[in-house]
């Protein structure tokens, strides 16, 4: 009669830490999935004059964050940016309408909280393969700046800025190597938006030429902002881990945060969204806010 109420005992335990379980593993998902997470940083340099906010964010991939993105809308205004900055696969590369209209209305809101400045993904450049310029011209309409292989020459606050936008594939090995028009578009970009005393920040989705290939060792950026990774979709908790990138593989150094090299300093977002089905693990969604200060030493 022990031994059953003690097997009895073990099974109900059992049970409860299988629900306690089920019930922590839900909460996660819908904590990683649905809710948005503001992560800050501070850069400081000789060049800027007066402190400069910017919000930015990627791979939203088509999703809504509340009716009209408002959940993701009021984020972005409460940190009373100077500019905002999209920084590629805010749509999927077979977006249909709906989604189009869905993000480019969340696009033309953000545009009345700051100017915004919006650089293509992998899905922007794939869709741009199959349908044209439709989805550019779709974003253009809102009011936001596309910049594709393209810079502008801004003074924001103060500060005389260089702010530029590209994909970046002609600096990765196997990733269109063979495609030699957008190798000479994007060599051609590169060199001039480099030239310049201006500060240099960049918009460059893919951030494997960075962190993993060594470009901020060679080039001579500021800063780039970037994207992609997904912050390796699934975090493993307590070390900071993400699981997986594109490119690099399992367990990858570099999936989130501020990285500083010889030459450039990049900031990788988690993003916002899973990626080919997988949900979001321990990685709430983000958008980052970068305070541009000076540094008077």
């Amino acid at each position: 009669m022990k031994n059953r109420n003690r097997v009895k005992r073990f099974f109900k335990g059992l049970l409860v830490f299988n629900l306690i379980l089920i019930i922590c593993f839900c909460g996660e998902l819908v904590r990683s999935n649905y809710l948005i997470s503001v992560n800050k940083y501070t850069v400081s340099d000789a060049a800027i004059k007066n402190p400069i906010r910017i919000v930015f964010f990627s791979d939203l991939h088509g999703r809504e964050f509340g009716i009209g993105n408002y959940r993701l809308l009021d984020k972005i205004a409460a940190q009373k940016p100077d500019l905002i900055c999209m920084v590629g696969d805010l749509f999927n590369e077979d977006a249909d309408e709906a989604e189009i209209d869905r993000v480019c209305a969340m696009i033309e809101s953000a545009t009345a909280i700051a100017p915004v400045y919006f650089s293509l993904g992998n899905h922007e450049f794939a869709y741009a393969q199959e349908n044209g310029d439709y989805l550019v011209q779709r974003v253009t309409s809102t009011g936001a700046v596309v910049l594709d292989n393209e810079f502008l020459d801004l003074t924001i606050q103060g500060t005389e800025v260089r702010l530029g936008g590209y994909m970046g594939y002609y600096k990765n090995p196997h990733m269109m190597v063979s495609d030699k028009d957008q190798q000479h578009l994007e060599s051609v970009f590169v060199w001039e938006f480099e030239h310049t005393d201006r500060y240099k920040i960049l918009l460059n989705h893919i951030v494997t030429q960075w962190v993993d290939w060594g470009a901020i060792d060679r080039n001579p950026v500021d800063l780039v902002l970037s994207g992609h990774y997904h912050g390796g979709v699934v975090r493993i908790p307590f070390c900071n881990q993400g699981l997986f990138a594109p490119y690099i593989g399992w367990f990858p150094p570099f999936t989130k945060g501020l990285f500083k090299g010889k030459t450039a300093t990049c900031i990788l977002t988690t993003g916002m969204a899973g990626s080919y089905g997988i949900p979001r693990f321990f990685n709430p969604a983000e958008i980052c806010v970068v305070d541009l200060l000076p540094n008077n030493k």
